[in-house]
C-alpha cells in the first residue's frame, strides 16, 4: 500500500478491481467485518446486490488462493470476512522497522516506500473517513523525518537528502520534509541544490493556482512568498547567506 497498490503472491491475477479492494480493506480491519459492513465502507453511495457481494468475496479467495498448509488466505466464517495471517502489507513491515532504534531499520523501512498511499484504489473514501490513511502518512513522514534528523546530525547530508525525498513521495506538501531536504543540501555545501529544492517547494505550493504559476522561477519573488512558510522562507534565506552553523559548527560554504 505504500505506493500503487500490489497484491504479491496471489494464485491469480485480481481480474474484478473491487475483490483487490476488499483485500485492502481487509488488511487493515484485521479481527474481521461482517459483509454489510465492508460493503458500506466501499460503496459509500449506493446499496450493492447480496449477490455482487458474495461474488466479490469468492473472487479475492480464489485470487488470493491458500498457504503452503492448504489453508485459504481469506477463509469463508459465515458473513465475517477476515484474512489469515498468512497475509502481511508493507505496511505492517515499515511499522516494525520504524519502531526500532536502530537508525538502518528506518532506512529499512523507508525503502518500502514507492510513492502515494493506497494510489490506484477506486473504492478508498474508508480511508480517509476512518484516518487510515492520514495515520500511514504520518507514520512514514515522521520516521524521514527522524531519520534526516539522524544523518544531519552526523554530517551525512547525502542520506538525509534521500530520507526525506522518500518522505515526500508520500507527502509532496510536507514543508517539514523540504526544510530537512534544504539542510542536506547545505550539509553538502551544494548552492545549485538549495535553490532547486526551493524553487521545486515553490512549484508544489503553487501547482494548480493560476496566480503562482511561474512563482519558481523567481525563488523569493513575493507570490512566491505567500505560498510558502515564513519558517521554510527564514532557512532558505540564512542558508542561501551561510549563516547556519553546519554539523561541524562552522557556517557551511556553499
Amino acid at each position: 500500500m505504500l505506493g500503487p497498490v500490489e497484491i504479491r503472491g496471489a494464485a491469480q491475477p485480481f481480474h474484478r478491481a473491487a475483490a483487490r479492494e476488499l483485500v485492502v480493506y481487509l488488511a487493515f480491519h484485521r479481527h474481521g467485518v461482517r459483509t454489510e459492513v465492508w460493503a458500506a465502507a466501499l460503496w459509500t453511495d449506493r446499496r450493492i446486490a447480496q449477490s455482487t457481494l458474495h461474488s466479490t468475496s469468492s473472487v479475492a479467495r480464489r485470487s488470493l488462493g491458500r498457504s503452503e498448509g492448504g489453508v485459504d488466505h481469506l477463509p469463508r466464517r459465515g458473513r465475517l470476512l477476515r484474512l489469515e495471517d498468512t497475509v502481511g502489507t508493507d505496511v505492517d513491515r515499515f511499522a516494525r522497522a520504524a519502531a526500532s532504534p536502530d537508525p538502518e531499520r528506518w532506512m529499512d523501512a523507508l525503502r518500502l516506500v514507492r510513492g502515494r498511499v493506497f494510489d490506484g484504489l477506486g473504492l478508498c473514501d474508508w480511508a480517509v473517513l476512518e484516518g487510515t490513511q492520514a495515520q500511514v502518512e504520518s507514520m512514514v513522514v515522521d520516521t524521514a523525518l527522524k531519520a534526516a534528523a539522524y544523518y544531519l546530525h552526523r554530517g551525512q547530508g547525502e542520506e538525509a537528502e534521500w530520507v526525506a525525498r522518500r518522505g515526500l513521495r508520500v507527502s509532496p506538501y510536507d514543508e517539514r520534509l523540504y526544510r530537512a531536504l534544504l539542510r542536506a543540501t547545505e550539509v553538502m555545501g551544494n548552492r545549485v541544490g538549495l535553490r532547486s529544492a526551493m524553487e521545486e517547494l515553490l512549484r508544489v505550493a503553487a501547482d494548480g493556482d493560476p496566480l503562482c504559476r511561474g512563482a519558481g522561477r523567481g525563488v523569493l519573488s513575493e507570490s512566491g512568498r505567500s505560498f510558502v512558510h515564513p519558517q521554510t522562507m527564514s532557512l532558505f534565506r540564512e542558508l542561501a547567506r551561510g549563516g547556519i552553523p553546519a554539523a561541524g559548527g562552522d557556517p557551511s560554504r556553499l
